[in-house]
């Protein structure tokens, strides 16, 4: 393949993508990182052009242009990478890299030194992809496929660039603005291509896959609190009464205490304040493998696996005591909210999820029955008939 088919190959596929990225940044929310991906890639494009063209052009114009929209088009990749992954960036995130180089290539140019803008230029594209590389390597990444393919492609061009830089200081970097016209420049072309390819593809795919993982866990989720819902709650109930191998794990299901009473007195804004500031509280004091559920309006439910009856009791126990000792800024400072809770503690075998929730459930009345703001362990599951508290938490 010639040099003039590789350019416009490359010029072309970038075109399509910008287009593509700006199209649909059009239609979505959040929009940043596709806007700053079709950036990207228009930067890349008009870099490409302004190389093709360098001999047409002033020789200020043809030793600074080129890599500056270069090193600013791959800002933009990181400056995307790390919008999508929920991490803190900012413009100079782009422009700082370019500038960077500009700072350098000047000097190189004041001292008819191209070699050294050219290896400045490699240094900093190296650098810009391993940063790249580091964002989609980061947690927010893990666990998705399309995350592979993109540092793949920054990976196969970190270490295109770690070669550009080997044979800038074998061969001494060009003699004067634009590439250096050998087969060096085909090998660049054609990894350029290749790179293009798989970064438009895989940032597509990405992204969706990141769309589709945020729609599976909303539908797992309560709205309002963040904790999760009842049929997931149902769910991994089931998973743990279904397991051959079973340890014992721990139910607890409360409520608030007379919550009605927040909504009638401060406002259902309040309320609502009220029910995320508890949910809050109670997901700080779980282990990452516990299921913490809103089951609806005031009443929640938590799964505590692999767990001894003494702790799961002490768990129940402690988020009673957290809940209780919150102050909320819409009530005065004498105001709090109490829970009532029933335990159980078990295997589960050979027993039906209706009849355990139905049990647990009894027990937190027996809380209610006995004075509120107190915890219930149910001794026996038998006719659905708690038995008597292990022990009873005094208001």
């Amino acid at each position: 393949m010639d040099l003039s088919t590789l350019f416009s190959a490359n010029v072309l596929l970038l075109s399509i993508f910008a287009i593509c990225f700006l199209a649909i940044s059009l239609q979505t929310s959040p929009r940043a990182h596709w806007l700053s991906w079709a950036a990207a890639n228009t930067l890349l494009a008009s870099s490409l052009v302004c190389f093709a063209l360098s001999s047409m052009v002033p020789p200020l114009v043809a030793y600074l242009l080129p890599n500056t929209l270069l090193l600013l088009g791959f800002g933009c990749h990181w400056h995307a990478a790390r919008l999508l992954a929920d991490m803190p960036s900012k413009l100079s995130n782009v422009v700082a890299p370019a500038f960077a180089y500009g700072i350098v290539a000047g000097c190189a140019y004041l001292l008819s030194n191209y070699a050294l803008a050219y290896m400045a230029s490699n240094v900093v594209f190296t650098l810009l992809s391993v940063a790249t590389i580091t964002v989609y390597a980061s947690r927010p990444f893990r666990g998705l496929i399309s995350n592979i393919g993109l540092i793949l492609a920054f990976f196969f061009l970190a270490a295109e660039g770690v070669l550009r830089t080997v044979h800038g200081l074998v061969s001494g970097g060009p003699q004067g603005p634009g590439m250096i016209d050998d087969l060096i420049v085909d090998i660049h072309l054609m990894c350029a291509l290749v790179f293009v390819s798989l970064t438009g593809a895989f940032s597509l795919a990405l992204s969706f896959e990141l769309v589709a993982n945020r729609n599976r866990e909303a539908a797992r989720r309560d709205p309002l609190t963040g904790a999760f819902n009842r049929r997931e709650f149902q769910t991994r109930l089931e998973s743990l009464l279904q397991e051959t191998q079973k340890d014992d794990f721990g139910l607890v299901h409360f409520d608030l205490d007379h919550f009605k009473q927040v909504n009638d007195r401060f406002g259902h804004v309040a309320g609502d304040e009220a029910l995320v500031k508890v949910c809050s509280e109670v997901k700080a004091h779980l282990r990452q493998n516990d299921c913490f559920a809103r089951l609806g309006g005031e009443e929640f439910a938590v799964l505590l696996p692999s767990i001894s009856r003494e702790n799961a009791f002490r768990v129940a126990d402690r988020l009673r005591e957290r809940i209780s000792d919150l102050r909320f800024e819409f009530a005065p400072q004498d105001f709090n909210l109490t829970a009532s809770a029933g335990v159980y503690h078990g295997d589960g075998s050979q027993l039906p999820s209706a009849e355990l929730l139905k049990t647990v459930d009894e027990s937190l009345y027996l809380s209610k029955r006995t004075g509120r703001n107190r915890v219930s362990v149910v001794e026996k599951v038998s006719g659905a008939i708690p038995a008597e508290p292990l022990r009873a938490a005094q208001e």
